[in-house]
């Protein structure tokens, strides 16, 4: 027997459920706490039952690993992977719900434009399955939801329906909603995976990062049997030296950034230089005659590479004569890489290959790159130095060209070494190189603090082309509530009328002005899916990496200058040479959309010789660029941030190149601090209205001159700034623009942004203190702005018994919140219940629903009802005694009143409130 057969199911999903609705993360983590150590005393009483002896190794029959893989499935790598898309489940469900293939329903369970990390699709599956599933809690244990995970994970459709149809005739809504969410791995419990290690145990994921396998850690738990410390103290994690073998996925160690100071690194340890391959990593293991090939993420690519010799035109098959004689067990860390017999040389990953699906139909192979030992003949290695493993390595393997070979490394003996060594790399094309530090130990699943470092050429200032790129499509993330990312492309123009793009690469939205730069870009946006961009429109269709899901006409669009490591053969986008690693350096706003990159200045960048790529690196490294700290010289100030972006690449305003219209601004200094880019008005836009009104354009504000004005729209940190001095009056930029189509000056409080106080004494005189004139009657939508800005701090807070006295006051004929102060609980949700309940909440009801009782203070909401509502159309008399008394205790009770839905109704329909009376049941007998 094992513990989970003595757990239900339902209670996980309480736990889940609370773990879920709590908004504090530090409350959350406490709940994990409480409730592993409510289980620890669960398998004390499992283990004695079972005549299991104290000192009894746990073997996973009593672990913690029933729970934890439900905590966090998506680190389960025992399973199989479901295989199953969201549209895919929704079609299932469809099915077992018998649903019409045109209802709203239907749509909403297919969600074919559904993808979310921010949206819940098992909270959508519980909507629809609330008023069609009126099971009470199952009492299906957690081996029985287990297995039929085990049963989904086979990948058979039949096998899955099956499930959810005996899941429907057993289970409630809500713990279908958790299955769903165990199928897909999102639990949305806002708690990370991390912080549920550190609350087991400090050393737990540094466990789990050596050998990915949820239930070894478990059992590791139950024993408090972990592996001997050996790291450094305040970098990084503490590295479990033992406790890898083979078979089991051990979480790579990656490399951190290039800090920039090549000095101070040698300082601190002898360097090797290794060349960063662009390939995949993977892991080699061997074991009683059996290879297996482990992708960084875990997966399991062996039936790519072969499991053994005897596999023909396999890699396998051709390392029987380059692993060592004598070798019993092996893991090998590199990067599995793409071979051309036909010119000798690695294809870059991004040149539309797939190393684990290679076709028969070129010359190319898998050859893997081995970087590190990690285990030989059941021995760890990863507690000895970097130096020592790969002294060790090269001992025990032969190479072969193409099939595999270890990583060369080169020791750097002063920086000068470096910056020569670095320069090679990219004059032969590479994608970087790699430094690691020779007493560095392997620590699995380790980015910071590792001892390994990347350094690129778009690292250094400078180095490297930049390129101003035109928007020309979006990507939204999966709850499609922003675009994440943006598809980039160049332009071939003519005229306004005449011009076509062509889309070169991908950008993942990540700047400071993420959200200025969406909400700029979002009323222009074209789907996809309903309208079909025109002919000049160039792009991949059928590449699902390279096929936006909005595209906007180049006018409304805006230009990017992009940073890259490269430019790639790429299948994904239209041009063949697409941007490698790009990232948004700035929004140039100053330019217009014809002002980007064109397809003839794009296709200057290919050598004319061979079809080769030409690196953007635009001179030769200094040793400069490596002496100083990264941070300090990569940082900029606002100030020089400021100066790049207005100065160096502004275009210039020109007033000469402006027609006057009128003479309303005649004798005015203007100074615009900011506009308002969010809205569509830029600083150009605004000058130009000055200009064309008569005004002068002044870049700051003139002091102690009342002809000077002073608009700011953007509350920026200049606006701040001068808005705290309190020297200037500074206007609002929409009166600037209100004040030009009317034609007219007349300045109110609400149109400041920031007063002096000499002009607040002045307003005084004629306005109260919210704005509102003394003399002067204004409109409906004047009054609002009044009411908008005032400062709600000024008013006093109501409760409910205040709020319902004011109401009284304002309507002492007919008050429709005549609900208000009371609660209640609806016995059904069929759909004249849940008009009554909307009904009822709309005229000031509370309503107690079925999982605010299951919270924490579901005790007190059950006190507070004084109304159950029922629906005498559809209703079972016995099944509501039951239920009512299984809900209230007696003392509750008397103080409830069962009341018909329809007091609700006709009370909405009179729009006043009835007599209750008419329609309370009373019918106990």
């Amino acid at each position: 027997m094992e513990i989970s057969e003595t757990i239900k199911f339902r209670d996980i999903c309480l736990i889940l459920n609370r773990i879920a609705k709590t908004d504090n993360k530090d409350k959350k983590g406490r709940i994990v706490k409480q409730y592993y150590e409510s289980f620890c005393k669960h398998r004390e009483r499992f283990r004695e039952e079972q005549k299991m002896k104290p000192d009894e190794p746990e073997t996973g029959r009593s672990s913690f690993y029933c729970i934890l893989r439900c905590l966090i499935p998506n680190a389960d790598m025992a399973r199989s992977p479901y295989g199953l898309k969201i549209h895919t489940l929704g079609r299932v469900y469809i099915k077992v719900l018998q649903l019409g293939s045109e209802s709203k329903e239907a749509e909403i369970l297919e969600a074919r434009r559904f993808s979310g990390i921010h949206g819940d699709y098992a909270d959508k599956v519980f909507r629809i399955l609330k008023p069609r599933c009126s099971n009470e809690s199952s009492k299906l244990t957690l081996k029985e939801v287990h297995d039929m995970l085990d049963t989904v994970a086979n990948e058979n459709i039949l096998n899955t329906e099956k499930v959810l149809i005996h899941l429907f005739q057993v289970a409630s809504a809500e713990e279908q909603m958790w299955f769903v969410r165990l199928l897909l791995k999102s639990m949305h419990l806002g708690i990370a995976d991390q912080r549920i290690f550190a609350i087991l145990h400090p050393q737990a994921k540094d466990v789990y990062q050596a050998c990915s396998n949820l239930a070894k850690l478990c059992c590791c738990l139950a024993d408090n049997k972990f592996g001997t410390t050996n790291g450094e103290s305040g970098d990084g994690p503490a590295q479990l030296v033992a406790a890898i073998i083979p078979f089991e996925h051990i979480r790579p160690q990656l490399c951190e950034i290039f800090p920039g100071n090549i000095t101070s690194l040698m300082a601190s340890d002898v360097l090797y230089m290794e060349t960063k391959m662009d390939g995949e990593r993977f892991q080699l293991h061997y074991k009683d005659n059996v290879f297996k090939y482990i992708s960084r993420n875990g997966v399991d690519y062996t039936e790519s590479f072969g499991s053994s010799y005897e596999q023909e035109n396999k890699l396998t098959s051709k390392l029987q004569h380059l692993l060592p004689i004598g070798m019993e067990t092996i893991i090998l860390d590199g990067e599995m890489m793409v071979w051309d017999g036909d010119e000798k040389k690695f294809r870059e990953k991004t040149e539309n290959t797939d190393v684990k699906h290679l076709k028969a139909d070129r010359n190319w192979q898998p050859c893997f790159v081995v970087y590190d030992l990690l285990y030989w003949n059941s021995q760890s290695l990863l507690g000895i130095p970097y130096i020592q493993r790969m002294h060790k390595l090269r001992n025990l393997l032969r190479e072969e060209e193409g099939v595999l070979q270890i990583m060369k490394s080169e020791k750097i003996s002063n920086p000068e070494d470096f910056r020569r060594m670095f320069q090679v790399a990219l004059d032969n094309r590479q994608e970087g190189v790699v430094l690691k530090k020779q007493n560095a130990i392997y620590r699995p699943g380790c980015r910071n603090g590792g001892g390994w470092f990347k350094v690129k050429a778009d690292y250094i200032d400078g180095l490297t082309t930049e390129f101003d790129l035109l928007v020309i499509g979006g990507f939204y993330n999966r709850a499609r509530t922003f675009v994440e990312s943006f598809l980039l492309g160049v332009l071939k123009y003519a005229s306004s009328e005449s011009y076509e793009v062509y889309s070169v690469g991908k950008v993942s939205n990540v700047t400071q002005q993420r959200v200025v730069l969406n909400n700029t870009l979002k009323s222009h946006w074209h789907l996809l899916s309903e309208e079909q961009p025109p002919m000049w429109y160039h792009y991949r269709p059928k590449s699902a990496e390279g096929r936006p899901d909005v595209w906007i006409e180049p006018r409304n669009s805006v230009v990017l200058q992009i940073k890259a490591t490269d430019l790639n053969p790429s299948g994904a986008f239209y041009l063949n040479l697409a941007l490698h690693f790009p990232r948004i350096q700035a929004w140039r706003n100053d330019k217009s959309w014809t002002e980007c990159l064109t397809l003839e200045e794009y296709n200057q960048l290919k050598q004319n010789a061979r079809g080769g790529i030409k690196k953007i690196v635009k001179r030769q490294i200094s040793l400069e660029d490596f002496i100083g700290d990264r941070v300090k010289r990569r940082k900029l100030t606002p100030a020089e941030k400021r100066k790049m972006g207005l100065q160096s690449y502004e275009k210039r305003f020109d007033p000469q190149s402006v027609d006057k219209i009128s003479d309303l601004l005649k004798g005015f200094s203007v100074c615009i601090l900011s506009a308002a880019l969010s809205r569509g008005f830029t600083p150009e836009y605004l000058k130009t209205l000055v200009v064309q009104n008569g005004g002068t354009i002044v870049e700051n504000p003139l002091p102690n001159k009342s002809s000077c004005i002073v608009v700011a729209g953007d509350l920026n940190y200049r606006v701040q700034t001068l808005s705290k001095a309190q020297k200037y009056d500074i206007v609002s930029m929409d009166w600037l623009i209100r004040s030009c189509r009317k034609q007219t000056i007349a300045i109110k409080p609400l149109d400041m942004v920031s007063t002096t106080q000499e002009v607040k004494e002045q307003f005084a005189i004629c306005f109260d203190k919210y704005g509102d004139s003394f003399k002067d009657f204004v409109s409906s939508r004047e009054l609002k702005r009044i009411c908008d800005a005032m400062c709600m701090d000024e008013v006093p807070e109501l409760d409910d018994k205040d709020l319902h006295e004011l109401e009284e006051l304002i309507y002492p004929v007919k008050n429709l919140n005549f609900y208000r102060n009371t609660w209640s609980n609806f016995y059904t949700i069929e759909p004249d219940s849940a008009r009554a309940q909307l009904h009822y909440q709309w005229h000031g009801g509370n309503v107690v629903d079925d999982r605010s009782l299951d919270s924490e203070s579901g005790v007190n909401n059950l006190s507070k009802i004084s109304y159950v509502f029922i629906n005498l159309q559809q209703f079972d008399k016995t099944d509501f005694l039951q239920w009512l008394r299984e809900r209230f205790t007696s003392s509750l009770l008397s103080n409830l009143q069962i009341v018909n839905i329809n007091w609700i109704l006709e009370s909405h329909k009179a729009r006043m409130l009835l007599d209750i009376k008419e329609f309370t049941w009373h019918d106990f007998d």
